[in-house]
């Protein structure tokens, strides 16, 4: 049993460390992940309390994992252990019948698991618990009260400047599309198919736009046109943001592909955007944008936030649309910025890291 139970507190303190860490690495998008399940289950009163359920939900997933692994306050931290996650099986398997949220975010954007692969696999970890509860504890690693409490305060306020420091400039460690280096260009194009029906018999037949026999009169009088078909199966894409111009034109290639230095700066809402951040990003526009530097503002804010986003800081920055969610994955800040040439992303900032014009230019002539 002793064997038993040492394999369980190994498995359920690293799983909690490791779940605790991918989410504290990234509060952002655990607050994301947080307001989906408010909104999910009708709570949309609640969202104003995601950012701080998020550091508080990591901060304790860690802690339980750390007391866990280390044999620290074994009798309260197995009980605290036990009631978390015999809360968090009932809502995951309500998940997998009804699937309200897509995906837990249970392990962050580290892992992705189904709904019913994040059911099983609390299952598995409620029967590591229960084997921590019902078996007896071994010596504790700290017996003094006082060091105990310290070791507590001390991993808490270590863990929370973490996670605030991964708030208040970009994640450490990125589990995103959109890593530093990456190479964004769309891979292979579709191909375009007209489908045309024989006139007398019926038959239909399927060609590429290209092969189609235009200049057959004859052929052309015996077939008519069904329908065009798209095909996207030599398509590779490294990822779904689609940028759009406000006439309806997909900029999306164009902007991430071009041949010039790109800054591509990511606001899902222009309202609730940094001032200072985007303060900052607009002088640089002005500063140093020219044929070779070009700056683009995408957010999924409607055209009239748009024109008073314009208005506010008298810019003709150019502004394009996209969904929300995407510019999220982006980057995570608002305004968050990306710098990308033919393709590539050279680097990424949060508004608060972002460099001056003087510093920008050293860089990119370093890069050339």
């Amino acid at each position: 049993m002793k064997i038993l139970r040492l394999i369980s507190r190994i498995v359920v303190g690293i799983t909690f460390i490791f779940s605790g860490f991918v989410k504290g690495v990234d509060p952002l998008g655990t607050m994301y992940k947080i307001e989906d399940y408010f909104i999910a289950y009708g709570m949309d009163w609640a969202l104003d309390l995601a950012l701080p359920m998020a550091f508080l939900l990591v901060l304790v997933e860690f802690l339980l994992g750390a007391f866990i692994l280390l044999n620290i306050r074994v009798k309260l931290t197995s009980y605290l252990v036990l009631a978390m996650m015999s809360f968090f099986t009932v809502v995951t398997f309500y998940d997998a019948l009804y699937n309200p949220v897509p995906d837990c975010g249970c392990f962050g954007e580290a892992i992705k698991l189904t709904n019913w692969e994040t059911f099983y696999k609390n299952i598995v970890l409620m029967v590591f618990t229960l084997i921590i509860v019902f078996t007896k504890p071994s010596k504790q690693a700290l017996k003094n009260t006082l060091v105990k409490n310290a070791a507590g305060v001390f991993i808490a306020i270590l863990f929370l400047g973490f996670s605030w420091y991964s708030y208040r400039h970009l994640p450490p460690v990125d589990f995103r599309d959109w890593k530093v280096g990456k190479d964004m260009k769309q891979k292979g194009e579709p191909e375009y198919y007209l489908v045309y029906e024989n006139k007398e018999s019926g038959e239909q037949k399927r060609y590429l736009s290209a092969e189609l026999p235009w200049n057959d009169s004859t052929w052309m009088s015996n077939w008519e046109f069904v329908r065009q078909e798209i095909d996207n199966s030599n398509v590779i894409k490294p990822h779904n943001l689609q940028i759009m111009s406000v006439d309806g034109d997909n900029m999306t290639r164009q902007l991430i592909e071009t041949d010039h230095y790109q800054f591509l700066v990511a606001s899902h809402n222009l309202n609730s955007a940094s001032d200072k951040g985007l303060e900052k990003i607009i002088e640089a526009y002005k500063t140093i944008s020219d044929g070779d530097i070009e700056f683009a503002v995408i957010t999924a804010s409607l055209e009239g936030e748009i024109n008073h986003f314009r208005e506010k800081y008298d810019t003709d920055i150019p502004v394009y649309q996209a969904d929300d969610i995407e510019l999220k994955a982006m980057v995570r800040a608002n305004p968050g910025v990306v710098l990308l040439r033919r393709g590539v992303i050279i680097d990424k900032w949060h508004h608060n890291d972002f460099p001056n014009a003087q510093e920008i230019k050293n860089n990119l002539h370093s890069n050339e």
